[in-house]
């Protein structure tokens, strides 16, 4: 009697855990389902781009030189600063008045003062107080602030896809994005890469030292009302020529789908084939990995 009371009780728990592993996957543990997280497809519009440098250059450079022979007696610019047209540069003594000191034949003591003739920043001071100059010689050179623009230098394979007018995206090193256009095409090539030189204008005034260099994202091709999924939804083999997702069926079963990839950004794809409806639901993480048909539980 006592063995068969312990047989009798031993049975009765295994057929409690049972029931409480057990579930609606005829015997399978619910505990030993995937936990997945999902996601809809999204309608919208996709672009495809590439990825180029640009570098900014000022393309006006004013560079202020000597009126007359003489000595420099006084600088009052540095490189960096920003002058406005008018402003006295440098002071320059006649070298017929520096020999003749006093002499009332140099009014002003023969002192040339030289004015900016525009305004912008100044790029560098070529000279130092004491020095003598020949007529003509550069004493500094002025950028104009407002021609400050991107250069790119494109691929000759790739000019197709560079139209003047057209709209690019620029990225700095700091992650700062502005939108911009192409302005036009320098006509001359780089003979050595077989680069050929683009302009290219930011919608919004730049205050950027020159010589900086940027990314730009030059749209290639676009499509509108196209089926969207995150990259993480987006499987493929070894080789990379099959691609498939995971749709849940419903709530607990996901199986595999095979898809055709379209248009593919950073961080999402175009799905070509099958056509998805945005109401279905497609795994993004818990998807790697597992077989071509899955039971799983769907966590938020």
């Amino acid at each position: 009697m006592l063995l068969l009371a312990l047989a009798l009780s031993v049975s009765c728990k295994h057929g409690a855990k049972d029931d409480d592993d057990g579930g609606d996957t005829g015997g399978a543990k619910t505990n030993a389902r995937i936990e997945v997280k999902v996601t809809n497809p999204r309608i919208g519009t996709i672009s495809e781009s590439l990825t180029m440098n640009a570098t900014t250059v000022f393309l006006l450079n004013d560079v202020v030189r000597a009126p007359i022979a003489g000595y420099i007696i006084k600088i009052n610019v540095t490189p960096g600063q920003s002058i406005k047209q008018g402003d006295v540069l440098f002071s320059i003594q006649s070298k017929e008045a520096a020999a003749i000191p006093g002499d009332s034949l140099f009014p002003s003591k023969g002192m040339i003062l030289v004015k900016a003739t525009e305004s912008g920043i100044v790029k560098s001071v070529d000279r130092q107080q004491g020095d003598y100059m020949q007529d003509g010689d550069p004493l500094c050179t002025i950028a104009n602030s407002s021609s400050l623009v991107f250069m790119m230098d494109v691929p000759f394979e790739s000019r197709r896809f560079i139209k003047s007018g057209s709209n690019c995206i620029i990225a700095l090193p700091d992650g700062e994005t502005m939108s911009a256009h192409i302005a036009s095409q320098i006509p001359e090539m780089d003979k050595s890469v077989q680069m050929e030189r683009y302009v290219l204008r930011a919608s919004a005034s730049l205050t950027l030292p020159e010589g900086l260099i940027a990314s730009v994202r030059i749209p290639t091709s676009t499509k509108a009302n196209a089926i969207i999924l995150p990259k993480t939804a987006v499987l493929s083999d070894e080789t990379q020529t099959e691609f498939w997702v995971m749709k849940l069926v419903h709530d607990t079963l996901a199986i595999k789908t095979v898809i055709e990839k379209g248009i593919e950004t950073k961080d999402s794809i175009e799905i070509k084939t099958p056509a998805f409806s945005k109401d279905e639901r497609i795994l993004i993480s818990g998807n790697y990995g597992v077989p071509d048909t899955a039971h799983v539980k769907v966590v938020q």
